[in-house]
Order: C-alpha cells, then structure tokens, then sequence
C-alpha cells in the first residue's frame, strides 16, 4: 500500500501487482453473499468506471501519467470533499476522520502499484514517528495510516479511488502481516474487506505485498523521497 522510493523491489511487477487487485477485488464468492459484498451487488459499468469491484478496470488505459505537483493537487482538491462525504458515511472512525490527520506528502503522487492512481498518505497521532520514515521503526498499538486514491484520465475527467487503512493491532493479530489490520473502502464508501474479518480475502493481497519488506520497516512502504513531508 505504501510505496516507496528506495524500496522498488515491493510489487515491482505491476502485471503481477493489478492482477492480484482484480483477482482479489472482483470475487463474489458465495461466502460472502450477494448483500454483503458490494462487489456482488453493483453494476460498475453504471457507475465509477475505475471502481475496483469492475474486472479490467483496475488500471485505467487512458490515465494521465506524470501530472506535476500542482496539477496533481488542484485535481485531488477538485474530488477531495465528494470522498469525506463518501468515507464518512462508514462506521468507521479511521475512514470518517482521516482528512483532518496529517498529510506527509506535499502533493499526490502516482502509484503503478495502485493502478496508477495518485495518492495521499495520512497518519493519526499515534503514528507520528511515521515522519521518520524508513527509521520510524516498530508502530505503536493503535497506530493507523489511511491512503486514499484518485485517477485522472487523458480526457481530464477525475475519478475518487479506494480507501486503504493499515491498523496496528496487538501482538499474535497476524503475525505474518506484522499485526497490520488492512481495510479497504469503495469510492462511495461501500465496505470491502478487513483483515480476520468479513471479507478478508479481498485485502490478502494488502498484507502479502506489505510482508515483502518485512520487519526491517515494520511492513511499511513510503512515499517517493521527492514527495515526502519533513
């Protein structure tokens, strides 16, 4: 979930990478149910044509690549409070409450692991050690970093991505993931999946990917070096 610049090796095949998303994203396996599962429910072609629940959609062909800082942040303001209102219909205190959490990255920045998506990194206070980066060392318990994600095509339209929370919870959680509890969220604030719970095998791939750099950084990755807040 997290990128980063010194660290290329995470999901670098971004074949492999957008497959695994939409192999993960687009089951309806009948464990879930077709009133549990959003993906089982919705007809994406009559609605965000990027949402991730659209076998192919995953990545868009027509994206706008390389979008200077500001252009990447006059698009992300543009979609910014349709997303707060999206994510703050959820439950959730982490997705409803991200926005007014620190930002550490100066302006959105592309992602080819996210579908080439641009994207935002904000951390709540008990992750403040965050900004140290690849030293931030071992999460507190409670500590939760929330990514959201936008894509702009060629045309100039922009589109509201997926919400990705990591939450450090306590130890024995997932040792494999390093404790993280992955959740993901829909642009319209429709429920994925979480870690351990409903609808963990559409956020596997989170925590699969994060394993690879391992306990040297805690399972996170960080943002390009160019983009990062001191």
């Amino acid at each position: 979930m997290f990128e980063s610049g010194t660290n290329k090796f995470v999901c670098s095949v971004a074949a492999v990478s957008v497959l695994a998303i939409s192999v993960a994203l687009s089951a309806t396996t009948p464990a879930i149910g077709q009133a549990k599962n959003p993906c089982a429910a919705k007809k994406p072609e009559a609605s965000n044509p990027l949402n991730p629940c659209a076998p192919g959609h995953i990545k868009a062909p027509d994206a706008a690549h390389g979008l200077n800082p500001k252009a990447a942040q006059k698009a992300y303001d543009s979609v910014k409070g349709e997303m707060a209102a999206a994510f703050s219909q959820t439950d959730d205190t982490s997705a409803s409450k991200y926005l007014s959490w620190k930002r550490y990255n100066i302006a959105p920045y592309e992602s080819t692991e996210h579908g080439d998506r641009y994207l935002n990194n904000y951390t709540n206070k008990k992750s403040q050690a965050y900004v140290k980066y690849e030293k931030s060392g071992i999460m507190p318990v409670g500590s939760v970093l929330a990514k959201d994600s936008f894509t702009v095509l060629k045309s100039g339209e922009i589109y509201p991505g997926p919400l990705f929370l990591m939450e450090k919870m306590q130890k024995g959680f997932k040792p494999e993931f390093g404790d993280w509890k992955y959740v993901m969220y829909l642009p319209d604030g429709s429920f994925i999946g979480e870690t351990n719970g409903e609808g963990d095998e559409n956020v596997e791939y989170c925590g699969a990917c994060h394993a690879r750099v391992g306990q040297s950084q805690d399972h996170m990755f960080f943002l390009p070096l160019n983009y990062r807040v001191k």
